[in-house]
Formats: C-alpha cells, sequence, structure tokens
C-alpha cells in the first residue's frame, strides 16, 4: 500500500478523533502539546552528552531546527565536533554521495534507537535516513571513538552514531506540515499523536511524502514515501516500547570528479541530462543511475525496573529489498550465435543463467547481428573507437544494456541487558551484563536487460537477457559484554570486556555453486575508563581506553578459502582524556584523543605477496596490512544568554593519516603514501552558531568552515578549503491572531553565499558541493 494512501486514512482517523476530543477541549481549558523535538526545557543544554568516561556529544533541538523538513537525519549531525558529513545536495536525496566520517575514520557504528541499522554501505546497507525522517527524530547521540560498552554495532572502528526517535506527545495532537523549495523540492507531513488512549500509553503515527530533482541539470527525479509508528506503555514496573517504520526511496546519482574538471567547470558532474541517442555517451544519463530501496524495520521492547536491578530485552526485525541502476553502453554477449546471425540478446525471448560474457557488442546491424568496425576507424573526440557511430555503417543502431543489481537482506535479532547497582557503604557499585544475537541472510543478483532503443531513451525489456549472478549470504552474530562501574565520593573507575563470535558463509547459486565461509571471533575487547567531578561545580574530568571492532565484510567471503583463512576481522585502540563543564547556561568540553588501527584488510597484488599458494589463479588477494592513526583534539562551547539567545561553537584538529604495510611496492600496490592525512579527511574544522528564540519569532545563523582534504590516497589532489553558512527565521502565527493558532511558518537556507566546492570523496575524485538552497514550511497543529 502506498504511503498516500495510509496518510489519508490517518487523515481520516485523525478526523473521527479531534470530534471525539472536541466536546473535552470545550470544558476543559486549552493546553499547547509540547514539540516533540524539544522535550527538554529551553533552559537545558545537551551539547556535550552523557557524564561517562569517553567523549561524547548529542544534537540538541537548535540544530534540528536550522534543519529544512526536507533534509536528511544524516545531515544534522553535521556540525559536532569531530564530524564531516558531506550529501550530494541539500535534502540527501543520494546514497551514493553520501559518506560520514568521523576523526579520519568511514567504518562508523549506526544504531536506531540503540539497534543496529545492518551497515551503512552502498551495495545493500541502510543509513539512518532509511529508517527516520528527520521530523520524528528527538536527537542523534555521537560518541566519536569509543561508544558505550551495550553499543550493538559490528563496524564501530571510529565511533558510533544513535539516532533516536521521538517519543509520542503526553497530549492528543494531529500535526500536518507542508514544504518546499528549489530544484522542485516538495513534501508533505502528517503525524497524529494519540495522547493517553489507555492508562500511561500513548502512541503516534506518521507518514510523509517527499521529492525533489538535482540542482545540477534537473533530469535526476527523487522521492520518497515514509511510514513510522511508534507506542510506549506503562505496565506497573514494566516499560513497553514498540516502534514501526516502513521506507520506500527511488533517487537518481550525483557522480564525482576530478579536481581539474572542478577547476574547469563547477558546476556540472560527470552526468548529463539530456539523451542524445550515443550510448557511450548516455551511460552517464542522470535518470538512469539509480538507487532504489526499500526497508522495514521494526523492534519491541521490554524494561523492568525491579529497583537495584533493571533488565531489558529487545527483539527487532528489519528487511531490505533494494536495486541499483546503470546503463553499460553495450550488449553482453553470453550466447555464441555465430556470425551474421541476429544477436540473442537483441531478439530477447530468453534468458541466459549464469555462465560467462563472451564479449561485447556496441552497434548492430539492421537484422539484429552484432555490426563490424569500419577498418581504421580511430573514433571521434571524446568517444574511443568501438563505442562510436562514426566506426560503423550508416544504418548501424548502438547497442545499450540497463544492468540491475538486487538486494536482498532480512534481519532478526534480540538484545538483553541486565544493571545492578548497590551501595556498599561509602561504595556504589553498578555491573552491567548483557548479549546480542542476529541472523542476516542476505542476497545479491545481477541481471543485464536490454534498452530497446538507444536513440529514443532508456525504456528497457522487463525479461532480462542474462542473469550474471546469484550469491546467498549469511551471518550468524553473538556478542556479550560485561563492566563493573565503582564509585568512591566523586571518582568513577570502570572495566569492561566485550567479545563478538561470527559465523558468515557465501554460496554462489549459479555455475560451479562454490561455497565458502568463515568462523571468527575477536579477542575479548578491553574498555576501562575513570571520571572523576571537580570540588568546581559542574565540572568532572575523565579518561578512558576501548578497543574496537569491525567484523571482515562479505566482499571477502568472495576469495578462496586460503585465503579467507587468514583473514582476521579488524579492530582499533582508542584512548581518550577530556574535561566537561555543565551548568544550567553554560557547557563545555574538550577532548585529545589518540586512535591506532593497523589491521586494515586490503587488496594486494598476489605477486607481492609470499607463503600463500595461490596457483597463479588470482591477481590480488586480501591482507591485514596498515591502517589509520588518528590524533587529534575536540572543543565544544555553548552559552544560553538571557532573552532567549544561544551561542554555541566547536573546533576540531584532526591529524589521521595512514600506516604503512611495511614494505614499500605493497604500499604502492594498494595506492598509499604512508604518513599522508587521510582522504576527505580535513584536518582543521570549525562550527559557530547563534540562535534566537522568543515569543512567536525564531531564528538561527550557523557557520562551518572545513579545512583542506586530499581526494586521495597518495596525497596528490587537494580539495580547497570552504565555509558554508546557513540560517532560519520562523513564526508562530498564533501571535497574530486566534485563528492562526497552532500555525508556524519557517524559512531555511543553506550555504547562503552560494559557494562552490569539493564535498566528499575519494580515489582522486568528489562530489561537488550542494548550491545555496531555499525552503520553506507550513505547520498546523491541532
Amino acid at each position: 500500500m502506498k504511503t498516500w494512501m495510509i496518510g489519508t486514512a490517518i487523515l481520516a482517523i485523525a478526523a473521527a478523533t479531534t470530534q471525539a476530543h472536541a466536546e473535552d477541549a470545550a470544558a476543559a481549558p486549552t493546553a499547547e502539546a509540547p514539540d516533540s523535538s524539544d522535550t527538554a526545557s529551553n533552559e537545558d543544554i545537551v551539547v556535550t552528552g552523557e557524564a561517562v568516561h569517553f567523549a561524547n556529544t548529542r544534537v540538541t533541538p537548535e540544530m534540528i531546527e536550522r534543519q529544512s523538513a526536507l533534509t536528511s537525519v544524516n545531515d544534522v549531525i553535521n556540525e559536532l565536533p569531530g564530524v564531516f558529513v558531506s550529501e550530494g545536495d541539500a535534502f540527501g536525496s543520494s546514497d551514493w554521495a553520501t559518506s560520514i566520517s568521523i576523526r579520519g575514520f568511514t567504518q562508523i557504528g549506526t544504531t536506531i534507537d540503540g539497534l543496529p541499522n545492518g551497515g551503512s554501505g552502498y551495495g545493500g546497507g541502510s543509513k539512518a535516513n532509511r529508517y527516520i525522517d528527520v521530523l520524528d527524530l528527538r536527537t542523534v547521540e555521537v560518541s566519536q571513538g569509543t561508544a558505550d560498552i551495550s553499543s550493538r554495532s559490528n563496524e564501530a572502528l571510529g565511533g558510533t552514531l544513535n539516532y533516536v526517535t521521538s517519543d509520542p506527545e503526553n497530549d492528543f495532537r494531529v500535526r500536518l506540515s507542508g514544504a518546499a523549495g528549489d530544484y522542485g523540492a516538495q513534501k508533505f507531513y502528517a503525524r497524529v499523536d494519540t495522547g493517553e488512549f489507555a492508562p500511561d500509553t500513548r502512541a503516534y503515527i506518521s507518514a510523509s511524502h517527499s521529492k525533489a530533482h538535482d540542482w545540477i541539470g534537473g533530469a535526476g527525479k527523487t522521492s520518497r514515501d515514509h511510514l513510522s509508528a511508534k507506542i510506549t506503555s506503562t505496565l506497573s514496573n514494566v516499560n513497553l516500547t514498540g516502534f514501526l517504520s516502513y521506507d520506500d526511496a527511488d533517487e537518481s546519482e550525483f557522480g564525482s570528479v576530478s579536481l581539474a574538471q572542478f577547476e574547469a567547470d563547477p558546476d556540472h558532474d560527470v552526468y548529463t541530462d539530456n539523451w542524445t541517442g550515443i550510448p557511450y555517451i548516455d551511460q552517464n544519463y542522470r535518470a538512469g543511475s539509480r538507487a532504489l530501496r526499500k526497508n522495514l524495520f521494526g523492534y519491541l521492547r521490554g524494561k523492568v525496573d525491579l529497583g537495584e536491578v533493571k533488565l531489558s530485552l529487545t527483539g527487532y526485525y528489519h528487511r531490505m529489498r533494494g536495486r541499483g541502476d546503470w546503463l553499460p553502453p553495450y550488449l553482453v554477449d553470453v550466447t555464441a550465435d555465430g556470425a551474421g546471425a541476429t544477436e540473442s540478446e537483441y531478439a530477447g525471448g530468453s534468458t541466459v543463467i549464469g555462465g560467462s560474457a563472451l564479449g561485447q557488442v556496441y552497434f548492430l546491424t539492421p537484422t539484429g547481428a552484432a555490426a563490424a568496425m569500419i577498418a581504421g576507424c580511430t573514433g571521434t573526440a571524446g568517444i574511443p573507437a568501438q563505442y562510436s557511430p562514426s566506426c560503423y555503417a550508416a544504418d548501424a543502431t548502438g547497442a545499450m544494456s540497463y544492468r540491475h543489481t538486487h538486494y536482498e537482506n532480512d534481519r532478526v535479532g534480540f538484545t538483553a541487558d541486565a544493571d545492578w547497582t548497590h551501595d556498599f557503604g561509602a561504595i556504589t557499585n553498578t555491573l552491567r551484563a548483557g548479549a546480542w544475537y542476529e541472523n542476516v541472510n542476505a542476497n545479491q543478483v545481477r541481471d543485464w536487460h536490454r534498452v530497446k532503443n538507444p536513440l529514443l531513451g532508456l525504456a528497457y525489456d522487463t525479461t532480462p537477457y542474462w542473469v550474471q549472478f546469484s550469491t546467498d549470504y549469511d551471518t550468524n552474530e553473538f556478542v556479550y559484554y560485561a563492566q563493573d562501574a565503582v564509585t568512591y565520593g566523586n571518582l568513577t573507575a570502570a572495566f569492561g570486556i566485550k567479545q563478538y563470535f561470527l559465523k558468515q558463509t557465501r554460496a554462489e547459486l549459479f555455475d560451479d555453486q562454490v561455497s565458502t565461509g568463515i568462523t571468527s571471533h575477536s579477542d575479548p575487547l578491553i574498555s576501562a575508563g575513570l571520571t572523576w567531578k571537580a570540588p568546581i561545580d559542574g565540572l568532572e574530568f575523565f579518561a578512558g581506553y576501548a578497543q574496537n571492532f569491525s567484523a571482515i565484510s562479505n566482499g571477502v567471503l568472495g576469495e578462496s578459502q586460503e585465503v579467507i583463512d587468514r583473514i582476521k576481522p579488524e579492530t582499533a585502540d582508542s584512548i581518550e582524556v577530556g574535561a566537561r563543564y555543565s551548568t544550567p547556561r553554560v557547557q563545555a568540553s574538550i577532548t585529545a584523543y589518540d586512535i591506532k588501527f593497523d589491521n586494515h584488510i586490503v587488496s594486494i597484488s598476489s605477486n607481492l605477496v609470499t607463503g600463500i599458494d595461490y596457483l597463479e589463479q588470482q591477481e590480488s588477494v586480501y591482507l591485514n596490512v596498515g591502517g589509520v592513526r588518528s590524533r587529534g583534539v575536540e572543543a565544544a562551547l555553548a552559552y544560553r544568554l538571557p532573552m532567549g539567545l544561544m551561542l554555541s561553537g566547536s573546533y576540531s584538529y584532526n591529524h589521521a593519516v595512514y600506516i604503512g604495510t611495511g614494505n614499500a611496492e605493497q604500499d604502492a600496490d594498494v595506492g598509499i603514501t604512508p604518513g599522508v592525512q587521510v582522504e576527505s579527511s580535513p584536518r582543521n574544522m570549525w562550527v559557530l552558531s547563534a540562535d534566537y528564540k522568543r515569543d512567536f519569532f525564531k531564528a538561527g545563523l550557523s557557520t562551518k568552515f572545513v579545512g583542506d582534504r586530499f581526494i586521495d590516497t597518495v596525497g596528490g589532489e587537494v580539495a580547497q578549503s570552504y565555509t558554508l553558512l546557513g540560517g532560519y527565521i520562523g513564526v508562530d502565527l498564533a501571535d497574530f491572531s486566534d485563528k492562526l493558532r497552532g500555525m508556524a511558518v519557517t524559512l531555511q537556507a543553506t550555504n547562503i553565499t552560494d559557494k562552490r566546492y569539493l564535498g566528499g570523496g575519494g580515489g582522486g575524485a568528489a562530489f561537488l558541493g550542494a548550491p545555496r538552497t531555499v525552503t520553506a514550511s507550513l505547520t498546523f497543529d491541532f
């Protein structure tokens, strides 16, 4: 069922419920429900996070206010220290162009209300924006280096992001919101909060539809339908929470450019926006490069408070179905039809399952046979000979495929946690322990479809002419942790261990039906730390050490079993020391850190590896060599002045460099220069923000500076620094007329100065930074 059908049902329910509440409202004084994104008091500042032995920060309501209703939840963390977020446009419309790094690491753990997201990679992963609408977001808890020991992630070498959904409102409310802006951006959002419809039980359901086109040429259309529901209930000493979300995204992509291409034309990437009828050019047609993703995610959590003992049990399920689309400028020859015969791939009506490519067909005769090139033809400017229409007979037509890679992920898991806190005289002891189990069944299928008439457009045969591969992946993961924390006076010391156990298998379903697998586990991972509350009220110091972990990726399982058996999961050692200061008006923090990651899994040419007999069957193999060393300092400050004004800022210095393999030839083969700053990792960043909120008026400005970054791993290409200015202004219309009660208007703008810059990237290329984008939203509360 489409989200708009569900949204219509929501409005019908809302209308009926509004009528049911009308009589009560007439007999009782009205009370304005609090905004779900501002559950804390307006006098609180929550930028520095929790009092623990590791660095952590939290997105504030003001940071969310500065975002457009059309933005991605990933962008709200961009102002926090140590965090670098880059997206293809102001709306986060392209997963391909979205990158997040913390302290130079892109292997970052992501959780949704404390539960794992199942990975954030493009090929089958699901970033947080697949689970949460920004209008249903309460906050994001960011652990820049070391997460809480109970965090559920198996890829958190460089920190963890926990996206927290808003809770149902205490009172009944219907919220309708509409937003529009540059580049055809539109969004319609509806949410119904039931209030307390049963003893200590509240719920909400929300639905949204959004769309936009790319800012470069307009050919790339993106749309998204989203549905969320949440219920909370308290039964005696048991707290229950249920959450369900469904997301259906259809995204066009952005292309990365080299530094030279950007300097020549900062307004266009490598994609084109007009169909030319020449396959070599049209392989870059923006509307043909797409990411389609459908995500269903839900959990049920129960928490029991037994006084000194607290228990929690959560079960969850996630289903993802996706597809990635590209336009190769040829047909793959997979059937030996014979010289002069009509190509089976062109004729259609049959599908080849598995097998290998015999070659490529670039042009076809009027009968559908492979066209022969004109002898000696060298092509035209920018088009190689085999792709150039000028190198074939005048009646030959170009051949083209639409390649689809299908992704299926099904995850089911549970988490269990227990805390026991007891006072032993002057000593308070807290013992925590827990477990996490998850099973993942995944499948990837690649099929090739004939583009019917490349002269006219990308319409394709729905029946593929070739299904190249189908591969199953199965992962069983079990994790346990235990931690003991002892508090004596103002000093707290904590020590814990955590260990991962994984069983991973890969099975090719076609051809030789090769199966590989690995059973691995981490060493017991140690975490330890101290926190000390100083005699100065609100000041505390902390220090911590932790070992972080990242599981072996599915891609490694495509190697021979002999190679797989030698691979170990990746780990990183993190040390942090710092201080926090917190009062009702001022919050500040400073952290120094040192992270070492030196067993990176990399692909190296097999002739540069000794000790393994590869029978010369593989050109490259995977090894645990090299890594990253990240050292730096992060600082954050927020100050709330009288009269509704808040000033905040942060600064990050990050010296993140590559660790070599110890072998110069291997370093060159991997493509790194030891000691060079990690690609797409700025050494310096700072943010300055000001927010004003009083009576019916609110406004804010934020400026972020991002320093120079290498966009390759050898230190050759440098993307220049940039500074972006964003802001918002909003008015509550109720103060102008009682007839407008519950109505609010907000105007947001990003990159106000319309700066041209390069965002995130790698491999010698980067994505264009989004231009100035203005959106406006109108909200109705009933």
